[in-house]
């Protein structure tokens, strides 16, 4: 009989941080810093959390940029994708101001 399960290894590519789209070694240190270290777990977290965490951990060094990354990679999007409404709203779960412009 033969088995329909996915195997171990395409479970493993779809689980690397680095499969997302913009989500690079940096961010992915920084995910790992607060002990996210697969999508599913980023995907649990969530990605305003995850921020949260991770710009109150680093500071500075973070950006809105990272926050729009990690949600929109989560679609499978790039970061540059989100629609200023999906943007707004994600700075608005973290309670970061959405810039004006």
């Amino acid at each position: 009989m033969t088995s329909h399960r996915t195997p171990r290894s395409s479970r493993i590519v779809t689980e690397n941080l680095a499969s997302l789209p913009d989500i690079g070694p940096a961010s992915i240190a920084w995910l790992r810093a607060i002990a996210i270290k697969t999508v599913s777990g980023l995907h649990h977290l969530g990605p305003a959390e995850a921020y949260a965490r991770i710009a109150y951990r680093f500071g500075s060094a973070v950006n809105r940029n990272l926050l729009y990354a990690m949600a929109m990679g989560l679609q499978g999007r790039k970061y540059n994708s989100a629609t200023d409404a999906e943007k707004r709203a994600l700075c608005e779960e973290v309670g970061i101001p959405f810039p004006r412009r």
